[in-house]
């Protein structure tokens, strides 16, 4: 009602300002009239003799008249018709009064029109001044006035100027109807032509879609055999294409939530820093899958590992329905949590149960028009079951059997109104299962529909710091995992051995020379010796205990470094903790150089350094070519160096540089979003030693071998294999 209401006063303020142009144009009509009426009879007066003092007065004032309405009509068009009307209707008075001719009063006839059109009600008021002044001078003499054929005409002239200006603006208001209507149809029909190209788009990409599997099938066999290359080149075009923008929002929003101050002496509402803080913690979250993606494609591993660690449930269910809340922002849609007290610590992926639940949150809001989402979470037997239930359309029962099937849409019609790939449900499921856990589904048709899931209750425990500190707290053995040792300056390598090895507590050791101190510290299951491929058998990775000793080539910033020849290398997304420490420890560098082509990441890197408040100087260059000519027009420092640009690459920069011998000794830290490019392990292969102090049993190597058969398979499907590949087992 209150829209239509406003429709209403709408339409009708557009009508009267329609009206209203409509008087001030014609104004400026009559004032022109009049202007060029009364200057061509001043003109015709002129050779009269003797001279029309008077009428040429008169004449004047209606020259006047017309110019003074038609120089204000557009500012003030109110005052501009009242001047015209009555200043017109006071020269006829005083021709009246001055003349004594009996047709002066039937000039009113011409006046009268223009009146009602211009100011309704002048017209009434004009009849009534110039009758009254007729009357008047014929009653007592001074003039004589066909009175009765004066009324009569005024009369008539009323009844004229009232029937025009009624039709005109009936006209007008038809015009403005029709209109509108024409404008709504318009509306409609482009509606229409959208809706008709939309299904000429769908219907065009069917077609497209439908020819593009045909070819699909015809080169199946081809495309198998370049999987595996395509997947390498996937995981490092990916790698650039989602860390490089995943950097920037992590790192601008670390800086608002962290060190504010840095955009001026402000006052950050509390709400504004809550909601930078759920930005960070969900790209977090986002980086987090994201390495579980690259890890799949970069190590070829079939299907997906957990990284199980003991955790506190609720702070993790609360945490991710605080992600989600966003969702339901702005919409008729209450979202209500409900989780026991005291549910116990499990063993689970924290990302993997998160996802879950933030699957089974997104499914309920995209089905949800209106009503309640419900998280709730208790303690039933051995096991904890979390639910998340709606009121939303419901599934129908012979539907709810194929719920969890990949890429099952239970409406598969064009002109369904969610969207989804049917992904969401069916990847729940792998990863509930993957936890030993069961997920199922309760729907009615009208009323909503309860997805549940349960993880089993196993031993608590305390899990050991993944930190690294300088005197680490031991804790008791029957409360402690078995732990197990990489040694390689790169925590990354220590992060990728974490998510796929379960059961573990994983403890980087940056530095061999710590080797013997951390065994016995620790008493580790074994030590993993991260090497370059290319490098004979490292002898620091030895030690006089009896634990098992894994060198392998798992891919590091460390060697790859060493292998480039370059100070340091961090991968994208970098922190401001890493970018100082690195500086720090190549020396305390203050004239920086960033060759990165991403404007954007170079303005986070140069927001960071300047937040140290270290005095640091940051310069900029877009590829290797521009970064070149900037070293050598003033030599910085240290350099900041992306490996993936267009144009000349890092890799053409270091090639350059190398060869000018002013510029070879500058420290360079590569800064890419490409993880491990153009890794020395695909041309050189890796290598796998296994050794221990006291030697290995014969069953021991037998199993080992049975291990390494269930794992390795021959490749003999490959057209081409590397001429040289390392690898041995002992």
């Amino acid at each position: 009602m209150l829209q239509t209401i406003r429709a209403y006063l709408a339409a009708d303020t557009e009508s009267i300002a329609n009206r209203e142009d409509l008087r001030r144009q014609l104004t400026s009509r009559l004032a022109l009239l009049l202007t060029l009426g009364s200057g061509t009879a001043m003109w015709l007066t002129l050779p009269y003799n003797p001279f029309p003092i008077t009428l040429f007065e008169l004449l004047c004032i209606l020259f006047l008249l017309g110019i003074g309405a038609r120089a204000i009509v557009l500012r003030y068009p109110a005052l501009a018709r009242q001047l015209l009307i009555w200043g017109s209707a006071f020269t006829l008075f005083e021709s009246m009064r001055v003349f004594s001719a009996s047709w002066l009063p039937f000039l009113s006839l011409i006046l009268i029109p223009a009146s009602v059109l211009l100011a309704p009600g002048s017209g009434l008021a004009t009849v009534g001044m110039i009758a009254g002044a007729a009357a008047w001078w014929t009653h007592i003499g001074v003039r004589s006035y066909p009175l009765w054929g004066l009324l009569a005409g005024q009369a008539l002239g009323l009844a004229v100027g009232w029937l025009g200006a009624h039709t005109l603006y009936m006209a007008l208001q038809w015009a403005w109807n029709m209109q509108q209507r024409a404008d709504r149809l318009l509306e409609i029909s482009r509606d229409h032509q959208a809706e008709l190209s939309r299904a000429l788009r769908s219907l065009e990409l069917a077609n497209e879609i439908q020819r593009r599997t045909q070819h699909e099938l015809a080169v199946a066999r081809r495309q198998a055999e370049e999987a595996r290359r395509m997947k390498e080149q996937f995981a490092a075009n990916i790698s650039h294409e989602l860390r490089t923008p995943l950097n920037l929002i992590l790192g601008f929003s670390e800086l608002m939530y962290l060190s504010p101050e840095i955009y001026g002496d402000m006052q950050w509402p509390p709400t504004l820093r809550r909601d930078v803080y759920q930005i960070y913690r969900s790209s977090r979250h986002l980086l987090e899958m994201i390495d579980d993606i690259l890890d799949l494609s970069r190590f070829e591993i079939v299907g997906f590992t957990l990284n199980k660690e003991p955790t506190p449930l609720e702070p993790l269910l609360r945490g991710a329905v605080e992600i989600a809340r966003d969702l339901f922002r702005g919409r008729p849609v209450r979202l209500e949590v409900d989780i026991e007290p005291d549910l116990p610590i499990l063993e689970i992926d924290r990302t993997r149960i998160r996802q879950v639940l933030l699957n089974l949150l997104t499914n309920a809001q995209r089905f949800t028009e209106e009503g309640v989402v419900r998280v709730e979470a208790k303690r039933v037997d051995g096991e904890v079951v979390v639910s998340v239930s709606d009121t939303g359309p419901g599934i129908p029962a012979d539907k709810l059997p194929y719920i969890f099937d990949e890429f099952y849409q239970v409406d598969h019609s064009l002109r369904r109104s969610h969207s989804g790939a049917g992904l969401g449900l069916a990847i729940c499921k792998h990863f509930v299962q993957a936890h030993d856990g069961r997920i199922w589904v309760k729907s009615q048709e009208g009323v909503g529909s309860t997805f549940s899931f349960s993880l089993p209750i196993t031993g608590q425990y305390l899990p050991a710091s993944h930190l690294h500190v300088e005197r680490p707290i031991e804790l008791p053995w029957s409360e402690s995992r078995p732990r197990v040792l990489v040694l390689d300056p790169d925590p990354a390598v220590a992060a990728i051995v974490r998510r796929h090895i379960d059961g573990f507590d994983i403890i980087q050791l940056p530095d061999a020379g710590q080797l013997e101190e951390a065994i016995a510290l620790h008493h580790p299951h074994m030590v993993i010796c991260n090497v370059s491929p290319n490098t004979p058998s490292v002898q620091h990775c030895e030690t006089r205990a009896p634990v098992p000793v894994i060198e392998c080539s798992l891919p590091s910033h460390a060697w790859f470094s060493r292998e480039l020849a370059v100070a340091a290398s961090l991968s994208k997304p970098v922190t401001q903790q890493q970018l100082l420490e690195t500086i720090e420890r190549l020396g305390g560098a203050r004239d920086v150089l960033i060759v990165d082509d991403d404007r954007g990441f170079c303005q986070l890197i140069t927001r960071m350094l300047e937040t140290a408040d270290n005095g640091f100087h940051v310069r900029h260059a877009y590829d290797g070519t521009e970064g070149i000519q900037a070293m050598r027009a003033s030599r910085p420092d240290l350099v900041f160096l992306d490996l993936a640009m267009p144009g000349a690459d890092g890799f053409e920069f270091l090639e350059e540089m190398r060869q000018d011998a002013q510029l070879a000794g500058i420290p360079v830290v590569l800064l890419t979003a490409v993880d491990y490019a153009r890794d020395p392990s695909r041309q050189m292969g890796t290598r796998l030693l296994v050794h221990r102090a006291d030697g290995l049993r014969p069953t021991e190597v037998l199993r080992c071998l049975k291990a390494i058969s269930d794992v390795l398979k021959p490749r003999y499907d490959e057209r081409s294999v590397p001429k040289e590949v390392g690898g041995a087992v002992a």
